[in-house]
């Protein structure tokens, strides 16, 4: 039996390694592009405005290699807050990299589609001072991004994940959020792994790529509501709860190559089980056999 235990091993071993299921799900290493040309700023504003007032946009386009770059459009911003899910294996490396803005000072511009236009064009970085630094609160990890006076534009960075293929974010309220998916990618099988929660859109874009969009994806707890409509201060606003999203996506062979694996699986499995029972049945009736000769031989002496 152990040789069709081994012999089933190897036989998994090659049908998952043929059929690139390993490879959609181990992320791989790879170096990040530190300049202007490593993010495509493009003008999405797609539910941005609610009744002229600007919403903040933000896109991720992922990647399979345990990184995103991220495109944040914003408006009279001094501060991007971003929540990061830490990588134990790698605590080393930096979590938010190779910052680039293309803007101005809030002061100086508003944001309209046709300034964000003009800021999408620019050929060179706009230069506005910044700083990275990082705080733990409640055991929380926070990363900020801190602008010497408020930006208006086009702000994008480098993020490391911790889950490759596996993303996570938790938004900053109000948002729009955006997630671009690898050319080839996909999500949404109940069995491997899908969006959470539901995108408001998903479509194509012209590269082939999916996109996931979720519009206003943060709520106020109506009981803190309550408690602030009831409260003595003079202000009684409450600060909206972030809300996490959280994709896996895979290639789009994944879905089927796994189940001709399962499927290959189960038929190797069947095989070996059917082959055990029938040597399982020659060796009872082998031993059926042997006690038949020895009860008769035994009644035999019985006579004599």
């Amino acid at each position: 039996m152990k040789k069709y235990f081994f012999l089933t091993l190897i036989l998994l071993s090659i049908i998952l390694f043929a059929s690139g299921c390993v490879g959609d799900l181990v992320p791989v290493g790879e170096n990040t592009t530190q300049n202007l040309s490593a993010y495509g700023f493009e003008v999405f504003l797609n539910n941005s405005y609610d009744n002229g007032t600007f919403i903040p946009t933000h896109t991720f386009y992922l990647s399979s290699n345990g990184s995103a770059k991220v495109v944040s459009i914003l408006e009279n911003q001094s501060v991007i807050k971003i929540i990061p899910l830490e990588d134990l294996s790698n605590q080393n490396s930096d979590i938010v990299s190779d910052v680039v803005v293309l803007g101005d000072i809030s002061n100086n511009t508003n944001a309209t589609p046709e300034n964000f236009e003009y800021f999408a064009s620019m050929s060179s970085p706009s230069y506005i001072n910044y700083t990275i630094s990082d705080d733990v609160i409640r055991g929380q990890k926070y990363v900020y991004i801190n602008f010497e006076e408020p930006v208006t534009g086009f702000v994008a960075y480098t993020m490391n994940t911790a889950l490759g293929q596996d993303f996570v974010y938790i938004t900053t309220p109000p948002s729009v959020v955006r997630y671009v998916l690898p050319a080839g990618y996909t999500t949404g099988n109940s069995l491997i792994g899908k969006a959470n929660p539901e995108p408001n859109e998903i479509y194509y874009d012209s590269n082939g790529r999916e996109n996931l969009v979720w519009t206003n994806e943060v709520t106020t707890s109506s009981f803190l509501s309550l408690l602030g409509q009831y409260s003595s201060g003079n202000d009684t606003s409450v600060e909206p709860i972030p809300k996490l999203i959280s994709v896996k996506f895979y290639t789009k062979d994944a879905p089927r190559d796994l189940t001709i694996a399962a499927a290959v699986l189960g038929f190797v499995a069947l095989s070996v089980y059917l082959r055990f029972r029938n040597e399982r049945k020659k060796l009872e009736k082998i031993r059926n056999e042997f006690e038949s000769q020895l009860y008769s031989k035994k009644k035999g002496n019985g006579k004599n």
